[in-house]
């Protein structure tokens, strides 16, 4: 009944459009949060980096200086973004919703 209601309200091209944005956010999620899973399988665990946590000790050397050349720099800067991509396309998602509501 609220459907109905708002949508004589909106214009008609946010009627047709907004369906097309929540397919495109879904598939957009989706790729983000496989290539979050399969990086996340990819990356080598440190176990050094528990225990300078605890102890305190950084150790600064030029490879740690310049680690986002390196593989695992790489990967984490496309683990970062793909993250923030996740995040941003399921709270547009749900702002389409709000929007105009499916029956």
């Amino acid at each position: 009944m609220l459907n109905l209601l708002l949508a004589s309200t909106l214009p008609n091209w946010v009627t047709t459009l907004l369906p097309i944005l929540r397919s495109v956010f879904v598939v957009l999620m989706l790729l983000a949060s496989l290539i979050v899973i399969i990086i996340c399988l990819a990356t080598e665990s440190n176990a050094e980096s528990g225990s300078n946590v605890i102890t305190g000790n950084s150790y600064e050397s030029f490879y740690s200086q310049n680690k986002s050349s390196t593989r695992e720099g790489r990967l984490k800067k496309l683990l970062i973004i793909s993250s923030i991509l996740t995040g941003v396309c399921s709270i547009l998602y749900f702002v389409t919703l709000l929007i105009y509501p499916v029956i």
